[in-house]
């Protein structure tokens, strides 16, 4: 099912990395070619932001979204975002609100080595929740996910992205391992989104050309928890329409 639209195959794959990012895999050219070998119609490339030492710098991105070759590619939607970081507890990201305002997507959260220094539950929350009041964000990427040292007050956060309009991930790249404490804590993530009555994005965070379009344990996740994978916005290009080429 990793690679399954209309029909039962999946659409899209909005969180994915290239080469730019620095500690990614493949180029760009590599990605595309994936994502058409799939049969994606839509995907994002959302290499991470400047924040990172070894993330691209704000150029990048601006002549990125300049390479209107992507807009004419057959057969797929090419959106050009990037996975901000947030860097400080006023919810601050690490790119300026008109180059923002200017991308396809934009996903945030937080990454070690940007420079962010949160050291509680209360002082992270609030630098999300701020994030998401004052930026342009169309999705949090692993939001307090075990595997970095910032976690969250789920509901909080899960309320303030719900009455933003911003979508909450489902992370394939923390879920392949399977470990007990990351399909707790998104089995948690889960029971918030419905109660927020949020759709579901699923993401491959690809950081290699082979994983693009493969969230299969984003949807074994869904399918032991009793809710329909084919349910997720990926599989809908009226959900995609909807949620994610507002301003593409």
């Amino acid at each position: 099912m990793g690679t399954a639209g209309t029909d039962g195959h999946l659409l899209g794959d909005f969180h994915i990395h290239t080469i730019a990012s620095g500690h990614a895999f493949s180029t760009l050219q590599e990605v595309i070619a994936a994502a058409q070998g799939k049969g994606l119609r839509y995907i994002a490339i959302t290499d991470h932001g400047p924040a990172r030492q070894d993330g691209p710098k704000l150029d990048y991105f601006k002549n990125l979204k300049r390479q209107d070759s992507l807009r004419e590619l057959p057969g797929i939607r090419v959106l050009v975002g990037v996975e901000a970081n947030i860097i400080n507890s006023w919810g601050d990201l690490d790119m300026p609100s008109k180059l923002l305002s200017e991308l396809d997507i934009v996903l945030a959260g937080f990454h070690n080595a940007t420079g962010y220094g949160g050291s509680s539950v209360a002082e992270n929350t609030r630098a999300l929740t701020s994030a998401l009041e004052k930026n342009r964000i169309d999705v949090i990427t692993h939001m307090g996910d075990p595997r970095f040292p910032y976690p969250v007050d789920l509901e909080e956060s899960i309320a303030a992205a719900a009455a933003k309009g911003v979508l909450v991930e489902l992370n394939q790249s923390a879920l392949h391992t399977w470990k007990p404490e990351n399909i707790a804590h998104y089995e948690r993530v889960l029971t918030l989104l419905s109660k927020y009555h949020m759709p579901l994005l699923m993401s491959s965070d690809s950081h290699i050309s082979y994983t693009v379009g493969n969230v299969s344990e984003c949807e074994r996740l869904l399918t032991s928890t009793g809710r329909d994978p084919m349910t997720a916005i990926n599989y809908s290009d009226e959900l995609i329409r909807k949620y994610l080429l507002k301003t593409a």
